[in-house]
């Protein structure tokens, strides 16, 4: 699986496809990057394409404070474009073997799954005999998460972990 990474993340196809994702298709591509790039003609993302590298590097981040309910403000974090299609190039490595072992029974931000398939699961399961259903969102997780816990569990090549912890 990894050498599969390693030729997917090298190829040049694979690359065109992460920027045309990244510049056309996501909806992200209307927020500009904090490099100040919001669209690139056609020569750019080919060029663009040609110039990433999975070396282990990151540009830095562009923080904004953006405001919640109540009042409050959180920080939001902008990667350049670069960073973007480096993300996208990654997860299109990663994404097939992760998929394949993970829980068949969890809905949240993944592939083909929505709060539909979600809801119909739920339906199924306690439409056979009742059931508790537990819903926890835990504020802030994702910033409690011990990333590089997360990272040595997804026994990653050198490449692909030095890639992500930039």
């Amino acid at each position: 699986m990894k050498k599969t990474q390693i030729l997917l993340i090298h190829s040049l196809r694979a690359k065109l496809k992460a920027v045309r994702k990244v510049t056309q298709d996501n909806q992200s591509k209307k927020i500009a990057a904090s490099d100040g790039i919001q669209s690139i003609s056609p020569s750019g993302r080919v060029k663009l394409s040609m110039d990433i590298l999975i070396d282990g590097k990151a540009d830095s981040i562009k923080h904004v404070l953006i405001p919640k309910q109540g009042g409050k403000t959180r920080m939001l974090g902008i990667p350049t474009m670069r960073d973007r299609v480096k993300q996208v190039l990654i997860q299109a490595a990663l994404e097939p073997q992760w998929e394949a072992v993970f829980d068949k029974d969890s809905y949240g931000s993944r592939p083909g799954r929505s709060v539909h398939d979600a809801i119909e699961a739920v339906f199924k399961s306690i439409n056979r005999k009742p059931k508790y259903i537990l819903y926890v969102a835990i504020e802030k997780s994702f910033d409690r998460i011990p990333h590089g816990y997360l990272i040595d569990k997804m026994r990653l090549s050198k490449e692909l972990e030095n890639q992500i912890r930039a």
